[in-house]
C-alpha cells in the first residue's frame, strides 16, 4: 500500500506505525485489565480453609436395670418378727449312757432392736433328735398339748423351757413300745414357730 499525499511517504509510514502502536498498547491494556487482573486477584485470595474435624458422637452408656431391694418385714403390732427371734436347743451333757433319760433344753432369745412379744406355749416349740437329717423322735409326737403362752421379751431376754427325753424313739400317737436308741452320734434340733435352730451334738454310748 503506497501512501498518497502532498507530503513525502516517510511521513505517512510514520503516521501509520504510531497508530499501529497505540492500537497494540490499547491490546495489551485490555487484555492487562481483564485476563491478568482476574489472575492476580485469584492468586491473592488466602489459602483454603481445611474443613474443620467432624466431632464424633459419643454414646452415653445405657445404665444396667437395677433390682428393687426386697423390703423387710414390717412390724404391724408388737409382735415378734421371725428375724427378732434365736432359737437354740441343746443337751444338758454332751454325753448319756444308753437307757438314761437326758435333759434337753429350748432356749428363744429376742436378739431385736425394740420389745416384743412372742408365744412360746407347748404348742409352738418342738424339740427333736435325728440323725444325719432323720427325726428319730420328736416332744409333737407326745405333746398333744396346744396351749399358747404370750409372754414379753426385752431386748435380749431369753425363756428357756427343757424336759426329759426317755431315750427311744417316738412316733404320732406317742406309743409305748418304742425301742431305744443305740449307741452312737445324734443331733438335738428345737423350733419354736417356724424358726428352727441350728443342730447340736449328744451322744449315747
Amino acid at each position: 500500500m503506497n501512501p498518497v499525499g502532498p507530503q513525502a511517504p516517510g511521513v505517512y509510514w510514520r503516521r501509520r506505525l504510531v497508530v499501529i502502536g497505540v492500537l497494540v498498547l490499547i491490546f495489551f491494556l485490555v487484555w492487562f485489565l481483564f485476563f491478568r487482573g482476574g489472575d492476580g486477584d485469584g492468586g491473592d485470595a488466602g489459602p483454603t480453609p481445611a474443613p474443620s474435624p467432624t466431632q464424633s458422637a459419643t454414646t452415653t452408656p445405657t445404665p444396667a436395670p437395677t433390682t428393687p431391694p426386697v423390703p423387710s418385714p414390717t412390724r404391724t403390732d408388737d409382735m415378734c418378727l421371725d428375724q427378732d427371734i434365736l432359737v437354740e436347743a441343746s443337751s444338758e451333757l454332751p454325753i448319756y449312757p444308753v437307757g438314761s433319760t437326758p435333759t434337753l433344753k429350748l432356749t428363744i432369745t429376742n436378739i431385736g432392736t425394740v420389745e416384743c412379744r412372742r408365744n412360746v406355749g407347748p404348742g409352738a416349740n418342738e424339740l427333736r433328735i435325728e440323725l444325719q437329717g432323720q427325726v428319730l423322735w420328736s416332744s409333737d409326737d407326745c405333746n398333744p398339748n396346744d396351749a399358747s403362752d404370750i409372754i414379753s421379751f426385752l431386748r435380749g431376754d431369753e425363756f428357756t423351757t427343757q424336759l426329759m427325753w426317755d431315750g427311744r424313739t417316738s412316733a404320732a400317737g406317742c406309743p409305748s413300745d418304742q425301742p431305744l436308741l443305740d449307741a452312737g452320734e445324734y443331733t438335738v434340733v428345737g423350733r419354736n414357730g417356724t424358726i428352727e435352730s441350728l443342730p447340736t451334738a449328744i451322744r449315747l454310748e
